[in-house]
């Protein structure tokens, strides 16, 4: 009886740990979550959930790290409906249809634009970072990775890989040369992949990382064998989820279950997740202290 009390009580205490705080809301539909440490910049694909439309409908938040909004239209020129971000000093790389915008984050001024039209792409999803010159961009509607060159004039070429079903979160880990892709896939039966791109020399290479299907949106890195990854399960039920994916021998774990879900952010410094609650207008914060 004893056991089972302390068992009873450990299972409790993990489902209380594992509930998610909303520390923002409302806003309008936000997508992804980036910070330079000292703010949070969210993505905000506008009052209409129009992810292709070129409404001047979306919009860049500015938050403290709280989650408190300070600016709710930081960007000084209009956006469409922006989704992924990536930072590099700063300027924050907003992945808008069918373009990159990039923001300098001292005035929210458009600084720069990188038209990615030519693609074929209407559905630019996210953006991972790859030395000081190089980003990668997924384009989740062609199955299509980018390299993107940002010396000037800049360069657009896809990595020579066969079509990835729905490649939406990336993220680069420049420890190993190795991007990690979450593939996202709506169909019934959704069969979304984890899958990791490894580099050698101009040549590359796609895997599966996992057995798990799904449809997957945001993917970040909190360790050198850790992932974390958002998955929608069933959008037409409200399902979604968070998993821990172990690299070392390629299990994952689910850490919650039945939240809103969207592209997801790690904040190494507070060891949480903090994920844009796309179709309730918020923003959720997760600890991870425990797991």
């Amino acid at each position: 009886m004893k056991n089972y009390c302390i068992v009873l009580l450990l299972l409790l205490c993990r489902a209380a740990y594992a509930q998610p705080v909303v520390i923002t809301s409302p806003l309008d539909h936000p997508e992804s979550i980036a910070s330079d440490g000292k703010f949070l910049y969210a993505t905000l694909i506008g009052k209409a959930l129009a992810p292709t439309a070129k409404d001047g409908d979306g919009g860049l938040c500015k938050l403290d790290l709280s989650g408190k909004v300070i600016d709710a239209h930081f960007n000084k020129e209009p956006l469409n409906a922006p989704k992924g971000t990536a930072l590099l000093g700063n300027k924050l790389y907003i992945a808008d249809i069918d373009r990159l915008v990039v923001i300098d984050l001292s005035s929210g001024n458009k600084v720069d634009e990188i038209d990615m039209a030519a693609t074929g792409s209407v559905f630019l999803n996210d953006i991972a970072v790859m030395g000081d010159s190089v980003l990668f961009v997924s384009a989740t509607d062609i199955g299509q990775i980018f390299k993107v060159s940002l010396a000037k004039p800049n360069k657009v070429a896809p990595l020579s890989l066969p079509k990835i079903l729905g490649p939406n979160g990336l993220v680069f880990d420049s420890g190993n040369n190795t991007l990690y892709v979450a593939g996202l896939d709506r169909s019934e039966h959704p069969a979304g992949e984890l899958g990791m791109i490894t580099f050698k020399g101009n040549a590359c290479h796609y895997e599966t990382l996992t057995d798990a299907k799904g449809v997957f949106d945001g993917i970040q890195m909190i360790d050198a064998y850790t992932l974390i990854v958002s998955d929608w399960v069933n959008i037409k039920l409200l399902q979604s989820r968070l998993l821990k994916v172990n690299l070392r021998d390629k299990s994952y774990t689910e850490l919650y279950k039945g939240t809103d879900a969207a592209d997801i952010y790690y904040d190494k410094k507070k060891n949480r997740i903090i994920q844009p609650g796309l179709r309730d207008g918020v923003i959720l914060e997760y600890s991870l202290n425990r797991y």
